[in-house]
């Protein structure tokens, strides 16, 4: 699972990453990753500076996910709005679901759930290197009064050695509503890069502007009277980064067979 320095480096990580997906507000809200924000400065000193990388390949992530484990994959187009991404198939995840939440209220609780996995609340009561990005798959519900859903997933590091291409075995979670989640299939990806702070309006707003550049180019997309559809947030920054800050929204070419104008995820 890798030497110990690279663990404690990543951890450090782990304990602030949990509010890329908010705003710093929702970064407050808990309490652990302030008290340790001192841990982090510490880890952040021997990564990288961050910078945008257009593709990564299996010996050579792009320089955005800062020193740690991320998935590979290779950009096959770009274009001034969005790039297209090829990731191969059987990357693993940790995962947890959150329903009926705001989106701000439902990662900052997935993203608890899966730091206590990896901190030792395990079946075999080991700690895990953090990756890069924390995913979070929004599902919002079709019609007003159905809850939506939030998955929050942490990627499964890699196998020290194995040059990205062999992630390690992960322990059983003593907590049911975490679990091993695996992208089966190879997936085509349309991914937009933004800077600053992600909270529930910009990623949303993001997202709608993926889904009408992609309705523009004839793959689907914009709003046909239905529900709304599924889209991603990647986010690869602490919230102590002010600068040069790196976040994603992602729509997978399988998903718009039934294309919808992704909107903002209400609470209950």
């Amino acid at each position: 699972m890798g030497g110990a320095p690279r663990v404690a480096r990543s951890r450090a990580l782990a304990l602030v990453l949990f509010s890329l997906a908010s705003s710093p507000a929702a970064a407050a809200r808990w309490r652990p990753a302030e008290a340790l924000s001192a841990a982090f400065g510490r880890a952040e000193e021997t990564l990288t500076a961050a910078s945008s990388s257009s593709s990564s390949s299996s010996s050579s992530p792009p320089t955005f996910c800062h020193g740690i484990d991320c998935p590979p994959f290779e950009t096959v187009a770009t274009s001034a709005v969005y790039d297209t991404r090829a990731y191969p198939a059987g990357l693993r995840w940790t995962s947890t679901v959150i329903s009926g939440a705001g989106y701000d209220d439902a990662v900052s609780a997935g993203f608890g759930r899966l730091f206590r996995y990896i901190s030792g609340e395990n079946a075999d009561g080991v700690k895990i290197a953090m990756t890069a990005p924390v995913r979070v798959r929004v599902d919002p519900g079709r019609g007003p009064f159905c809850d939506s859903n939030v998955t929050v997933s942490f990627f499964v590091p890699f196998v020290t050695g194995s040059n990205r291409t062999k992630q390690i075995r992960t322990p059983r979670p003593t907590d049911a509503s975490v679990f091993e989640d695996v992208d089966e299939a190879a997936s085509v990806v349309y991914a937009r890069s933004f800077g600053g702070f992600a909270d529930e309006t910009r990623v949303a707003e993001e997202a709608a502007a993926l889904e009408e550049a992609l309705a523009k180019d004839g793959k689907g997309g914009g709003d046909d009277g239905g529900g709304a559809g599924t889209y991603f947030f990647a986010g690869y920054d602490s919230p102590f980064r002010v600068f040069g800050r790196h976040n994603e929204v992602w729509v997978r070419s399988d998903e718009l067979r039934h294309p919808r104008k992704p909107r903002r995820v209400e609470g209950p």
